[in-house]
């Protein structure tokens, strides 16, 4: 042991004087490993240290009651006898990270010895934790700023009160499935429904039961259309469907069995109170080699529902 202190003592006398001791950079410490005392450390490994008179390393430097479990000791003795381990640490009695730099030396009388580097790291892992709560806050910012843009968009594409397609977005999907019909000599077409005698449903129940009415029937086109079909609330208790791979006359089987279903459907408004309502329809096919928009076919199936509200209501018009 003593020969051990007086070889490091002799070994370090310039560098303790000139370099290691008065350095505030470096926390330096040697230790013996066959007795796992600390033989050696300098001022910035003392002002550290939980208690410089303890006798082994892991009392003196961590106030730990056994030897601690993240000891690189056992590690570097496997590896090769040049090589040294760099690891980051946070020693829990001075508060503070550090990167540490340990290697194994033997000594001219074959006695070995750990030499510990410890460096003050924690400014920078404050900076790190700053930049990466900053990037987690940015991802959030990001993830919110998407979702309000897919809310907008969703907004802008749909009605407010059924959640179906609007008015704008039916034309401009309906323009592009007509590219693509044309392209692929795709059938489509078009259906066209009203509400018979909404404004009495409106004047005799109110607003609010006028609006459960039309949710009811946005379900029901939701519900008993395909899912290639395009459901949309044209504007008031107008209503649209637009079907793809389909004549007018596969489309006028669809409407007729939207017309028998909410003919046969009741809406409740409250405890008591159940409105049943009809709807009347106008089917019309695209002719999708000569029409370039959906404006002429849309006229078409209008025209049928108009067919329809004239000869008396609840009933399929096909143009």
């Amino acid at each position: 042991m003593d020969t051990i202190k007086n070889e490091t003592q002799a070994l370090t006398d310039f560098i303790t004087i000139d370099i290691l001791n008065n350095s505030s950079l470096f926390a330096v410490y040697i230790i013996d490993l066959e007795t796992f005392e600390v033989i050696f450390t300098n001022q910035s490994m003392k002002s550290i240290m939980a208690d410089e008179k303890a006798k082994n390393c892991w009392e003196s430097i961590y106030a730990q009651s056994a030897p601690c479990h993240w000891c690189k000791v056992h590690e570097l003795s496997a590896a090769n006898s040049n090589e040294s381990i760099i690891y980051e640490h946070f020693n829990e009695v001075a508060n503070k990270w550090y990167q540490i730099q340990e290697k194994i030396l033997i000594t001219e009388k074959g006695e070995r010895i750990l030499v510990s580097f410890a460096l003050d790291i924690s400014m920078q892992k404050e900076a790190q934790s700053q930049l990466i709560n900053a990037h987690v806050q940015l991802s959030h910012q990001t993830k919110a700023l998407k979702a309000a843009e897919e809310e907008l968009k969703q907004q802008a594409n749909h009605d407010y009160l059924t959640d179906l397609y609007n008015r704008r977005y039916f034309q401009q999907i309906s323009q592009d499935l007509i590219n693509i019909a044309k392209r692929e000599a795709i059938k489509l077409s078009i259906i066209m429904l009203d509400i018979d005698k909404f404004k009495m449903v409106n004047d005799t129940y109110g607003h609010s039961a006028g609006d459960q009415v039309l949710k009811h029937l946005a379900l029901v086109l939701t519900e008993h259309t395909r899912k290639s079909d395009i459901v949309a609330r044209i504007g008031g208790e107008e209503f649209a469907v637009l079907l793809l791979n389909s004549d007018k006359n596969s489309a006028a089987v669809i409407a007729e069995k939207l017309r028998e279903t909410v003919d046969g459907q009741s809406v409740p408004i409250d405890g008591e109170t159940h409105i049943s309502f009809t709807v009347s329809l106008g089917v019309a096919s695209v002719d999708v080699e000569n029409e370039s928009n959906i404006d002429t076919a849309l006229n078409r199936s209008d025209t049928a529902l108009y067919r329809a509200k004239t000869s008396g209501r609840n009933k399929v018009m096909v143009e």
